[in-house]
């Protein structure tokens, strides 16, 4: 895994250009609920789907997934989706590599093995171990909210401690998937290492 360190000189950059990313990410994810009167504050799926966005702005898949041309970047929900319409909000005109950005609901994981990203659901927890073994090998940035997820071998866990929503990596599953992971966002995460 080659990660991407900044020079002394370029440290205060690189920390601010990650700061108005999430902030850029946010106002985006916020701005239909903005307006309304009814709400106030985000809901904690409208922030993760935030994280969600700004984790694909941060990760560099290998060429060789991303060089399928015409075809658009799929961040995909696998099982019950928790996100309603806050996902599509999110990365409605969006894109990356120049590929537009898609989501996607999945019932079945043989029908994500195509997404750059995959959120697998609570839902899926009882199947996490099979789940992840399917996707073994495969470049996908796996990422969920089930106990343990980072631990257990997927790459990335978003967790919610004191009303704040952090996140885990798993540095060895993101090189088994041929995932590089930004430095900025290694700087902000917890750390995990090993699978199971």
């Amino acid at each position: 895994m080659v990660v991407r360190h900044k020079g002394r000189e370029n440290a205060a950059v690189g920390d601010l250009s990650w700061f108005l990313a999430i902030i850029v990410a946010l106002i985006f994810a916020l701005n239909p609920i903005a307006n309304s009167a009814e709400s106030s504050r985000p809901s904690e799926y409208e922030l993760k789907a935030a994280f969600l966005y700004n984790f694909v702005k941060f990760t560099e898949w290998p060429p060789e997934q991303i060089a399928k041309s015409g075809e658009p970047f799929v961040i995909g929900v696998l099982g019950k989706d928790p996100f309603g319409a806050a996902l599509d909000k999110v990365v409605e005109g969006e894109t990356v590599y120049k590929k537009p950005i898609l989501t996607k609901r999945f019932s079945r994981l043989e029908d994500a093995a195509n997404s750059h990203v995959l959120f697998i659901s609570s839902s899926e927890g009882n199947n996490l171990p099979a789940i992840l073994r399917a996707l073994d090998n495969h470049s996908i940035l796996t990422v969920s909210e089930i106990e343990n997820f980072a631990q257990r071998g997927g790459v990335i866990n978003l967790k919610k401690e004191n009303e704040r929503i952090v996140f885990e990596i798993n540095i060895d599953a993101a090189r088994n998937a041929g995932l590089t992971m930004n430095a900025q966002l290694l700087k902000l995460a917890k750390i995990v290492k090993g699978r199971p």
